[in-house]
């Protein structure tokens, strides 16, 4: 079936939905957060800039290229990932993997808001996520540079933080 999936390039309805994405734990705080992803998927690759901000419930993640030109908007509201607009060339990409990959990646303690079929095993930089009891994802980290390797869809990520002097408000860092 996932070769089925994989082989239908057309077919971004087929895919499995993203376990692991919604919470009924979801809380309304304000946070933001930038960097520069860089995607390997399929044949395609692409590099942007994502603008991740949350007031209340609503978390937006806004991407643009290097040059300014805007590639995707889109929301999470702690249940649903909601594609406001997004260019041709990444219509098929798996949004909903891209944002459940990038909230355990980086969101502040995303993976406690889960319920239980969710576990994390840790091993010196490297987070094994397990979405009932399926290896779905593994993080690296290093200094400011987050490896995703998506072992569903299948799909590589590498997320730079970009610290420019903007004050960073993860609710973490203020408690």
């Amino acid at each position: 079936m996932l070769s089925a999936v994989l082989l239908c390039g057309g077919c971004q309805s087929m895919l499995p939905k993203a376990q692991g994405l919604s919470t009924s734990t979801w809380a309304a705080q304000n946070y933001q957060r930038q960097d520069q992803l860089e995607i390997q998927w399929k044949e395609q690759s692409f590099s942007f800039l994502l603008y991740q901000q949350q007031q209340g419930q609503k978390l937006e993640m806004l991407a643009l290229t290097l040059t300014g030109q805007q590639l995707f908007k889109l929301s999470f509201d702690g249940q649903k990932v909601h594609v406001e607009q997004r260019i041709e060339q990444m219509k098929l990409l798996p949004f909903e993997f891209v944002v459940r990959d990038i909230l355990y990646a980086t969101y502040p303690n995303f993976a406690q808001l889960q319920q239980q079929n969710v576990r994390i095993e840790n091993s010196a930089q490297t987070q094994k996520v397990l979405i009932n009891q399926q290896h779905v994802l593994n993080i690296q980290q290093q200094d400011d540079v987050i490896e995703l390797n998506n072992l569903q869809v299948p799909y590589q990520m590498v997320i730079s933080r970009i610290n420019d002097g903007l004050a960073n408000t993860d609710v973490d860092s203020t408690e």
